[in-house]
């Protein structure tokens, strides 16, 4: 039985590392928002290497708990579909304060990824917005510079025309 909860411990610990990893991610996001609104490439650019860091260490812990998950699986006899409400029970059967620790963990993993979508959606909606924000600058731009009748008057190119010379003189 001592397996059984080394084997716990350790997927406590990488869950708990999820969970932070999530955690730090959401911070990011929030940090990107701010980032984006203020049209800051730099600042934005720097967080993206931060957010891939932090991205390497969330891929890790979730290897562990997957590696985890299976070898606890294993040594309580669960199939390697249990959920993790079936993985608590069985260890909360040997360990009543090791299987709640291992909810609690879980409960917390989840929390923060849900809470990192949240702001990671955020941030998409913005990004989405400055994109076509910009869309709509360029063809205003190219609908003003328009001499040759190459674009239509929303700055999308107009079918049918060809260029056939270079104003050079205008």
């Amino acid at each position: 039985m001592s397996l059984a909860i080394d084997t716990a411990q350790r997927l406590i610990a990488a869950i708990n590392a999820i969970a932070q990893a999530n955690t730090a991610l959401g911070v990011l996001a929030l940090e990107q928002r701010k980032a984006i609104s203020k049209m800051d490439s730099a600042r934005v650019g720097a967080i993206v290497a931060q957010q891939r860091e932090v991205g390497h260490a969330l891929a890790d812990a979730e290897e562990s708990r997957r590696r985890e998950v299976a070898a606890l699986c294993r040594v309580l006899g669960l199939p390697a579909s249990a959920s993790i409400n079936d993985v608590c029970r069985a260890i909360g059967a040997h360990d009543k304060q090791l299987g709640q620790s291992l909810r609690t963990a879980a409960d917390e993993a989840r929390k923060s990824i849900l809470a990192c979508q949240r702001e990671q959606r955020v941030v998409q909606a913005a990004a989405t917005g400055v994109m076509a924000h910009l869309d709509g600058l360029a063809r205003q731009v190219l609908a003003r510079v328009n001499r040759a009748g190459l674009y239509a008057a929303t700055g999308a190119l107009a079918c049918g025309n060809s260029p056939r010379g270079v104003d050079l003189v205008s």
